[in-house]
């Protein structure tokens, strides 16, 4: 007859059931570094704005002394071509000057042509090294940003529209209008032989 055994026995196979683990000391920790690490985060993204505003402002400032500077350095090389051109004028004035002064050669019309071409030329010169030039206006379409138009005339050798006079020249410095030609506008092939005065 066999012989019952006595005492705990598992059904299950020998082994007890584990039991619960309770929660990690270890979970604690971390969330409590976690909220510490935000307002360092915050802080640090506080930080980064201010130096990107510092860094803003300072190029503001930067930019507006650049924008002085430049103002002032152009307004000097102006005032310094200003005077180099005014000192070539004073010389061509002097020219003149001892023209007129010159008894002998007024009375003798031809050397004082003469001696007004002379001055003439060097007034040419003067302009062609200050890239000042003439408007070549006969012919070309009245435009107004160019030409200031004193009269209409009929003409037969130019199209209504077209610059058919010139009452005084126009000049360029460069590619800038530096005086506007005063001229006369075609008004087409003559009809009736009247002009019609723009200014009127």
């Amino acid at each position: 007859m066999m012989e019952e055994t006595t005492g705990n026995k598992d059904i299950s196979g020998g082994q007890t059931p584990e039991e619960p683990t309770a929660p990690s000391a270890e979970f604690g920790v971390e969330e409590s570094s976690a909220k510490e690490e935000a307002p360092a985060a915050a802080a640090e993204e506080t930080k980064a704005v201010e130096t990107e505003s510092e860094r803003y402002l300072r190029l503001a400032a930067d930019f507006d002394n650049f924008r002085k500077r430049t103002a002032r350095e152009f307004d000097e090389l102006t005032r310094a071509a200003n005077a180099r051109l005014l000192q070539s004028l004073v010389a061509v004035v002097d020219d003149f000057e001892r023209a007129l002064e010159d008894e002998a050669a007024r009375g003798e019309a031809e050397a004082y042509r003469r001696g007004v071409e002379l001055i003439y030329g060097k007034l040419q010169d003067l302009l062609q090294r200050e890239r000042v030039t003439v408007m070549e206006v006969i012919g070309r379409p009245f435009d107004p940003a160019w030409h200031e138009a004193l009269m209409q005339q009929p003409s037969d050798e130019y199209p209504e529209g077209t610059v058919s006079g010139v009452v005084q020249k126009g000049y360029l410095l460069g590619d800038k209008v530096l005086r506007h030609a005063r001229v006369v506008v075609s008004s087409g092939p003559n009809m009736n032989h009247t002009e019609k005065n723009v200014r009127e």
